[in-house]
């Protein structure tokens, strides 16, 4: 791509020079005029080509020191996108964590209520005996002995005195546990609440970390986006020139040349056999154009921030990193010469030589930030061959 780039800068430039040289009103293909007059035309013409050249020469070195910036600050996205996926790793593993104690909290409340019963329940049988103790007159074992002349009922009602004394001291026992089991537990809860606090602040605090990063990160994108556009325009100015002067330059040696890049071709086996990684709107199809003859050797499909991308087909993780041109890229290998791809991503949850199972959750999608494409990019490989992905997954 960098050598059609120079190719196309070096046709674009003898196109300027041609047309200096038409608007500066000689008639290259017409005749009549006097010889002495053309060799003086001619050196004109050759020194505007020097300067032209010359001024050639100054672009295509501020060009390649654009390409040099951009190299480095491709460099420091790739950064920002690798600690922005350690920080949603550290923000699921967070979650899980808060939800975890969540339950915990919830059992331990249940525990509160079931015990909250049982002590109204343990209070009520308590009240019962109270009463029971009140109807008996609450008399003494001693003062029972001299007033009770029928020494079979003497004994009953020792008895039942000892009964509704035993009973009460036995529900006493139970309400002091029980009680003591309660506060109990609502120290564990308040400690379990102090931790679900804390947590949720570090989860802020990794939130507004995380915010300042895609901040950053599009910051960084938006320069890299103005230096390309300026690129761009300078280029199209350029592009527009050539075919201004096309038809009428077509005898010169100088003429624009374009490179034709071939096609890949799309592989039929196993056709619809697989779900796409992630659901969404297909934003750029298979062999449709990116930029001049270049055509896209995959997909892209419009994702949400934070989607979950999942791996077609079990295989092992070939390369889980950042690749230019497809920022945080898994590649799996799925044996037999086949290969799957998901690239743009803002997040990686497999490492190199990681196995996966069919449908688990790779990575995470990026809403959007990687120039010209707004979604996730997902290609297939055969033996290095680029497959159309629309013949292998189905909706």
């Amino acid at each position: 791509m960098k050598n059609r780039k120079l190719k196309l800068l070096d046709g674009v430039a003898g196109l300027i020079l041609c047309w200096a040289l038409l608007f500066a009103g000689e008639n290259i293909a017409g005749s009549g005029q006097g010889e002495s007059s053309h060799e003086h035309q001619l050196s004109i013409q050759q020194q505007k080509r020097q300067q032209l050249q010359e001024s050639i020469a100054r672009l295509q070195e501020a060009i390649a020191e654009t390409r040099r910036k951009k190299d480095s600050q491709a460099s420091e996205l790739a950064n920002a996108e690798r600690k922005i996926s350690q920080m949603i790793v550290q923000l699921r593993q967070l979650a899980e964590q808060r939800q975890q104690l969540g339950q915990r909290l919830q059992k331990l409340q249940q525990q509160q209520e079931t015990l909250q019963q049982d002590v109204a329940h343990i209070r009520s049988r308590l009240a019962l005996l109270l009463r029971s103790a009140y109807m008996a007159g609450r008399q003494e074992r001693l003062k029972l002995f001299l007033n009770q002349q029928d020494p079979d009922k003497l004994s009953r009602l020792l008895a039942y005195h000892d009964y509704i004394s035993r009973a009460r001291a036995r529900q006493l026992q139970l309400l002091t546990r029980d009680l003591n089991t309660i506060r109990s537990v609502t120290e564990q809860i308040k400690q379990q609440q102090s931790e679900l606090d804390q947590l949720h602040i570090q989860y802020q605090q990794q939130k507004q970390n995380l915010s300042l990063r895609q901040q950053q990160r599009k910051q960084l994108l938006q320069r890299l986006d103005s230096q390309l556009r300026q690129q761009g325009e300078k280029l199209n100015r350029w592009q527009e020139d050539a075919r201004q002067l096309a038809k009428l330059l077509e005898q010169l040696q100088s003429a624009l040349q374009v490179l034709d890049l071939p096609e890949q071709k799309g592989f039929l086996e196993r056709k619809g056999k697989h779900t796409w990684p992630l659901s969404g709107k297909l934003l750029k199809t298979f062999g449709s154009r990116k930029i001049g003859n270049l055509r896209w050797d995959g997909v892209i499909i419009n994702a949400a921030e934070g989607q979950e991308v999942r791996a077609i087909h079990a295989g092992r993780v070939a390369w889980a990193d950042w690749l230019r041109g497809y920022g945080l890229l898994v590649i799996i290998e799925h044996g037999d010469g086949y290969m799957s791809l998901y690239g743009n991503n803002q997040s990686l949850f497999k490492e190199t030589g990681d196995w996966v199972e069919t449908g688990e959750v790779i990575a995470e999608a990026s809403g959007g930030g990687r120039l010209d494409q707004m979604g996730v990019y997902f290609g297939i490989r055969y033996q290095g061959k680029a497959l159309n992905p629309v013949r292998w997954c189905h909706r």
